[in-house]
């Protein structure tokens, strides 16, 4: 493992110099070991010579000069050159493309969506208290205006319509009588009246005959008062049991039935968990009610014509007509209530479904349309920029509807401006360009505006 060390470098030995071995003699033991162990290298080190030194170091620096000549000078001069360029980019004039606000066609489709509701929906709560004797019309059933759809069995509705009956005769008789003491009464204040003069009636007399007439014909009222209150009372037991009869009030289909034979209905309509017995919808005619946005609500006007479609009925349109609106907008999504009528003979609609109503508007001035690139919305709000005398002006612009691709521009241009179709970090105020493409204004294809409202946008 000796031979494996590093060794020192060998020293010149001067000529008188004793080896060493002779300086330092040798245990006994090792003098007699092989000269093949005996080595020059542990004499001392000599020293390096001073040329070789200053030869070394003059290649290092030399090496170091040339990989920064190489390495860190061309990168220099390579970014001196891309600075002059960027220099001479910036101070010269920018290569832009420019179109022309295009005028919005006068028709416009805008299509809502909405929700289908029947024309009539009402429900029917018991107004006779007692049990369900019988039902006669089920859930999904057609009626027709009048048709009985259910008997209840009201027992004290009976009994008392049969006392209220009985007690208008009594009162009646009374009635009779009453007439009769207005008769005596009369007659005996008559016999008075001839006889006031003389000795055999005094004024007395006379006058409490006359309070007797007063009170007879006031007692006569009464019984009349009391025979009218008893007639009434007869007649609304009467429509009270009419109410045990339960009939459709207009033509409709039943939606809903909550009771079966035998269950109890309590006529209270001051209670707020009482079930009505039945639910019907009127479904030949049905209602759409849509929310249009401020910027179409101008121009929907009652009685014009609407397609409405559903996904349900693939390739089948139906068309309806506006009712009116509510003339209000809600100032929670700005949007105007808008009602449809739609024909639906065939029951090929279901209130409740949603549909998409199409809507064909006229605009008296339309706006312009420009390409969505070409809007620049920051701090200072929306923008576009425009070519102005060969150099970059921003443009605050007001936004109409969106149809994706392009925008409605309802203020801020005139339609004659060289728009920049896509402004990028290069356009900036004030900055020289060169128009190497430009559009001019075309009339615009007629945009479909797909609105959603949100309940309500």
């Amino acid at each position: 493992m000796e031979s494996m060390q590093m060794k020192p470098p060998r020293r010149p030995r001067a000529p008188d110099e004793p080896r060493a071995a002779e300086q330092h003699p040798a245990p006994r033991g090792l003098l007699e070991q092989d000269d093949s162990h005996r080595h020059d290298d542990w004499g001392p080190v000599t020293k390096a010579r001073p040329a070789w030194v200053i030869a070394v170091t003059v290649l290092v620096v030399l090496a170091l000069a040339a990989l920064f000549a190489t390495g860190f000078i061309p990168r220099v001069q390579n970014n001196a050159e891309l600075n002059a360029a960027a220099e001479a980019a910036r101070s010269g004039p920018i290569p832009v493309a420019t179109v022309q606000a295009k005028p919005a066609p006068s028709h416009l489709e805008i299509t809502l969506p909405g929700t289908l509701r029947p024309w009539q929906e009402v429900s029917l709560f018991a107004r006779s208290t007692g049990y369900l004797k019988k039902w006669y019309a089920d859930i999904s059933q057609q009626v027709k205006q009048g048709q009985l759809m259910a008997e209840i069995d009201s027992p004290e509705v009976d009994q008392q319509l049969r006392q209220a009956e009985a007690s208008v005769l009594q009162n009646k008789a009374a009635q009779v009588k009453s007439e009769s003491d207005v008769q005596i009464a009369q007659l005996t204040y008559n016999r008075y009246q001839t006889l006031k003069g003389t000795s055999g009636v005094t004024q007395q007399d006379l006058d409490q005959k006359a309070a007797d007439l007063s009170a007879a014909n006031a007692n006569l009222e009464a019984a009349k008062a009391n025979v009218s209150a008893a007639q009434a009372n007869v007649k609304r037991l009467v429509e009270l049991q009419g109410y045990q009869k339960v009939t459709a009030p207009f033509d409709g289909v039943v939606t809903g039935r909550a009771y079966d034979t035998g269950a109890l209905i309590n006529a209270d309509p001051t209670s707020a968990d009482i079930k009505p017995m039945y639910k019907i919808a009127e479904n030949d005619v049905l209602r759409v009610f849509v929310n249009v946005p401020q910027s179409s609500a101008l121009q929907i006007q009652k009685g014009m014509d609407v397609n409405v479609t559903a996904r349900e009925r693939p390739g089948r349109i139906f068309v309806g007509k506006v009712m009116g609106t509510t003339n209000y907008l809600d100032p929670n999504n700005r949007s105007l209530l808008t009602e449809i009528k739609v024909p639906n003979q065939d029951g090929a609609l279901l209130p409740g479904m949603f549909v998409q109503a199409k809507f064909n508007v006229t605009r008296d001035r339309p706006p312009l349309i420009i390409p969505s690139p070409a809007l620049i919305v920051n701090a200072q709000g929306t923008q576009v920029a425009i070519v102005k005398d060969d150099k970059i002006a921003f443009q605050k612009v007001e936004l109409g509807q969106d149809f994706g691709n392009t925008l409605e521009i309802v203020g801020g241009l005139d339609g004659s401006e060289q728009i920049i179709s896509t402004p990028g970090e290069k356009i900036v105020p004030g900055a020289a360009v060169k128009i190497v493409s430009a559009e001019g204004a075309q009339p615009g294809e007629a945009p479909k505006a797909e609105k959603v409202a949100e309940a309500g946008k």
